[in-house]
């Protein structure tokens, strides 16, 4: 039996922690409000039941209107329902979702400057190779000038031996070698012969010695002219390799920064799916916590409404002959307020036809390749390796449940932050995945492929796209020592 001190004490606790609650609407006073209502519901009625007792008396006007205030007491407490619901927390997904995008708008800005930076480097690296080449060959051509110059020196050594003899004869001989030479001509015109060949003489070592000024004078100009050449060709090697060593720590700054956006997504998604799980489990145990308050009032106004019909029929006054009827209990689904949730499917419409050139064959145990196949989430670009796999593995019924999978490399991160599998253990079904450089795997992006079987000898037979030229299917087999240094990936198979 029920004391009304303590039963009053639990009537004025509740209403007290009740109007706290109303103060202070955070989601988990949610869960306290239906465990709490179920002791204030039993207060009540234990309160009213121990009024009917000592007061109800033989008075049936009485007793009717205390079964309604007890029942309307419970039915009014059951049909509350608390203010607070789960849009704190949709309201904290859609920032976390915006941040997640605003994020992709930032890698998306830094591949394009990587991708500038990138073909940047390319041309500098040619002209390098264009100035290199242009380097070497004036190297080669002063490499022949010298050897030409040095061929020259020894000439005009031996010319200057020879001149030396001659001036030495002179000076031995002086001039009456010549006048001896001219006197002893056998006629007049012998001796006007001599006259001629004493001064083609003279002539030819002025000649001579014009000629070797001239040829030396040559050489020297065409060595500094190359040597000019030299030197230009250095200070342009010079500009490039500096222009070509800033521009490669751009791009490594650049490579640093989406690095960090990748992770700082990654953090972002991952608190994210946090917040979706506790709003689930926040509902789930919301529900539990409502059935339990509603079935408890269901229960005590079931035995309320017993109690006064009992109550009710033995109080009959000998004035006059009447008898209790108890209202019908209410059903549960009054005492309560039920929410319908419904659902809507949205079919994404089917992508416009691409024309283009396939090759490919059957694979191993699973269904052949439909080149027109197209998976209704997909988040690869069209043509390359991602968006290859996102159709294979929903055309083989394991399609990937999050468009957001970020570059071929990126693939094992997203995937394991969405709690799929990642391994080093192929398995026919799983994506596998070649990081950067690995078996022609582009150096920036990695690339991603789909394992159609697993051979004996630990070897991987694939298919794949973009390999022979965008939006073109083929197949390959990798090897097993290739095979152990890529990761996979389980989408549910």
């Amino acid at each position: 039996m029920y004391q009304k001190g303590q039963s009053f004490e639990l009537c004025y606790s509740f209403i007290t922690r009740y109007y706290q609650f109303e103060e202070n609407q955070h989601q988990p006073k949610v869960l306290w409000y239906y465990s709490t209502k179920l002791s204030f519901i039993k207060a009540v009625t234990g309160y009213f039941e121990y009024i009917l007792v000592r007061n109800i008396g033989g008075n049936h006007l009485k007793k009717r209107l205390l079964t309604v205030l007890v029942t309307g007491t419970v039915l009014s407490l059951g049909a509350l329902a608390p203010s607070v619901n789960a849009q704190d927390f949709d309201s904290q997904i859609e920032t976390v979702n915006s941040s997640i995008a605003n994020i992709n708008e930032k890698k998306s800005a830094v591949n394009s400057t990587i991708d500038t930076l990138a073909k940047e480097l390319s041309d500098v690296q040619t002209k390098i190779d264009t100035t290199q080449a242009k380097k070497a060959e004036v190297q080669e051509q002063i490499e022949t000038l010298k050897a030409e110059i040095a061929k020259l020196e020894k000439v005009i050594a031996e010319r200057n031996t020879r001149l030396e003899e001659q001036a030495r004869s002179v000076q031995t001989n002086g001039a009456r070698s010549y006048l001896d030479f001219l006197l002893n001509a056998e006629s007049l015109s012998d001796a006007v012969s001599r006259i001629g060949v004493v001064m083609d003489l003279m002539g030819a070592n002025r000649e001579l010695m014009q000629q070797q000024a001239e040829d030396k004078k040559q050489v020297e100009s065409k060595e500094e002219a190359q040597q000019e050449k030299l030197a230009e060709q250095e200070a342009a090697e010079k500009e490039l390799a500096s222009l070509q060593t800033e521009l490669n720590d751009t791009f490594s700054k650049n490579k640093v920064l989406l690095a960090n956006l990748s992770q700082e997504e990654l953090a972002e998604i991952a608190k994210r799916d946090g917040l979706v799980a506790e709003k689930e489990a926040f509902q789930k145990r919301l529900a539990e916590e409502k059935a339990k308050a509603e079935a408890e009032a269901a229960r005590i106004a079931e035995a309320s409404r017993q109690a006064l019909a009992a109550q009710a029929s033995q109080s009959q006054t000998t004035a006059t002959q009447t008898s209790y009827e108890a209202p019908a209990p209410a059903a549960a689904s009054t005492a309560s307020t039920s929410t319908a949730s419904t659902s809507s499917s949205t079919s994404t419409p089917a992508a416009p036809a691409q024309t283009s050139s396939y090759t490919y064959t059957a694979g191993g145990g699973f269904p052949a390749v439909d080149p027109s196949f197209r998976a209704s989430l997909n988040g690869g670009y069209f043509g390359q390796c991602t968006y290859y796999v996102f159709n294979r593995m929903a055309q083989v019924g394991t399609p990937i449940g999050h468009s957001m999978m970020g570059n071929a490399a990126e693939w094992p991160s997203y995937a394991r932050s969405y709690g799929y599998s990642v391994s080093n253990s192929p398995s026919a079904g799983s994506a596998i995945v070649f990081q950067q450089g690995l078996a022609g795997a582009d150096p920036t992006y990695g690339h991603v492929a789909f394992v159609e079987a697993v051979n004996a000898d630990g070897s991987l037979y694939i298919s794949e796209m973009n390999v022979r030229g965008l939006n073109v299917i083929s197949y390959r087999t990798i090897s097993a020592s290739v095979a152990a240094q890529a990761t996979y990936i389980n989408f549910g198979l």
